[in-house]
């Protein structure tokens, strides 16, 4: 107990020492607070986004073969998509833990309008042009063809379904569509054509209207869209959102089953899920062997990947040189700071321990000033580290996405079935987290374990008359 108080009046005793002993030690935990949370913070964003990025893949086309192919005059295959049958295939992968299917189907009714369709017309009038959108791959025309404004999608991807989930849509009346034949349509698309629950809808092949089979849809719902228009301005009936008309995806692709000819009518977008992000090259090698083209590979969003990650990596590595830095310098100037508060405290040493105090508890007092010492700083500096560090990562990630847009590559990456990436990162919130705590007490710890360890070593190495007889 004479030891521990001791040790709290030594604190007191060698105010200007201590003092200064105490800034140095807040401000290195301070920064190296700034840091670690900064680092903890990145690391859960940067594998929450790798798990989520990395496990979604993509049928990409691969440019180099592409090129390559070209130069050597083969045009063959370059305009060629991949079918929906290896699609589908694709998905029977041992490698893959979830596959989303959705599909899209151009069509038409003559008593059915869609939004924006007058304006379409108008402007197809005034450009001469009597054909204006039809359907995927719609070579081959008949005579009778017409104008498909109708878009149907046979099932959501994440994104649509997502839109469901946080109310950007809504159903407002009946339900979503469970059985096959059962659709849902936007409140203006509804209100356009004066349709309600339980109505009927016979979608045509806009190609070939008299020789295919119409879809026969039954309305189960009819839903509200809040989103903001993303059709930069022109308008559109199939850039316009409220003319989807949703369905199930085995309901399109019983009707292409029954009714396509040499060719598919609908065409399928299938978004992949590995088990584990580190699978994709064998999913990759497995896909070519089911017959996926050579000129495609299977890849992640790389595009979504450069525009959250890879701006958190280079804040973490700078936040990271940045501790280390501070760490270094202000370690070096906390050792120099020991070694001359132990030779000031020498003769303090030597009387304890001619007094027959054992070395062991003459260390003992000194470890019990550096924990106290430590402690202190280490609240302070946490406190002070904890307010400091949002500001200073938003200040370090915008240095990062400037960095980025200045070397950012003009090259486009074009992606089959790739959703829209998502938008770069622009904020890094950060708080501070028991990861984070015990890092930064672990640090503080290794600190005072080296400030310590100056005094133990002399207490060691000198004997109690040699440390009086050094004295100046």
């Amino acid at each position: 107990m004479y030891i521990l108080k001791n040790s709290i009046k030594n604190l007191t005793r060698n105010k200007g020492r201590n003092f200064l002993l105490g800034i140095i030690t807040i401000a290195i935990l301070s920064c190296t607070a700034i840091s670690v949370i900064i680092n903890t913070a990145s690391n859960q964003i940067i594998q929450d986004y790798k798990n989520k990025f990395g496990s979604e893949v993509f049928i990409q086309q691969n440019e180099k073969k592409m090129q390559e192919k070209m130069q050597k005059g083969d045009m063959s295959g370059l305009s060629d998509g991949i079918s929906n049958d290896i699609k589908e295939k694709l998905a029977d992968s041992e490698y893959l833990k979830e596959t989303v299917f959705s599909s899209s189907f151009i069509g038409y009714n003559d008593k059915i309008k869609a939004l924006d369709q007058d304006e379409a017309e108008k402007r197809n009038k005034e450009n001469g042009n009597a054909v204006g959108m039809n359907v995927i791959g719609g070579s081959g025309r008949s005579e009778n063809a017409k104008t498909g404004y109708l878009n149907i999608l046979g099932g959501l991807n994440k994104a649509g379904r997502e839109e469901f989930n946080n109310s950007t849509r809504k159903i407002t009346d009946g339900k979503m569509p469970e059985k096959d034949g059962e659709a849902m349509i936007s409140e203006d698309f509804a209100k356009l054509n004066n349709l309600k629950v339980g109505d009927k809808l016979s979608i045509k092949n806009p190609d070939d209207p008299d020789n295919f089979e119409a879809l026969e849809l039954t309305v189960s719902g009819i839903y509200y869209d809040g989103a903001k228009s993303d059709n930069m301005g022109i308008k559109h009936p199939i850039l316009n959102r409220r003319n989807e008309i949703i369905t199930t995806y085995d309901t399109l692709k019983t009707y292409n089953n029954k009714v396509k000819k040499d060719k598919d009518l609908i065409n399928i977008d299938a978004q992949y899920f590995l088990k584990n992000p580190d699978l994709l090259e064998d999913f990759n090698k497995e896909a070519h062997k089911k017959g996926l083209n050579d000129l495609f590979d299977v890849q992640t969003d790389s595009t979504t990947y450069n525009n959250i990650v890879k701006p958190i990596e280079g804040l973490k590595k700078v936040s990271n040189i940045f501790m280390f830095l501070v760490l270094g310098f202000g370690g070096s100037i906390l050792i120099l700071i020991s070694i001359l508060g132990i030779r000031e405290r020498k003769y303090e040493i030597g009387v304890l321990r001619a007094m027959g105090m054992k070395k062991g508890k003459v260390a003992l007092g000194l470890i019990f000033e550096t924990l106290f010492m430590i402690g202190i700083s280490l609240i302070v500096g946490i406190g002070i580290g904890s307010l400091s560090a949002q500001p200073i990562s938003n200040m370090l990630l915008q240095g990062q996405l400037d960095a980025q847009k200045e070397g950012a590559s003009t090259m486009m990456t074009i992606a089959m079935g790739a959703t829209n990436s998502a938008p770069p990162i622009d904020k890094l919130d950060v708080y501070l987290s028991s990861e984070a705590i015990l890092g930064i007490a672990l640090i503080a710890l290794l600190l005072g374990i080296i400030s310590v360890s100056i005094g133990i070593l002399y207490i060691n190495r000198y004997e109690p008359r040699k440390i009086l007889t050094e004295r100046n």
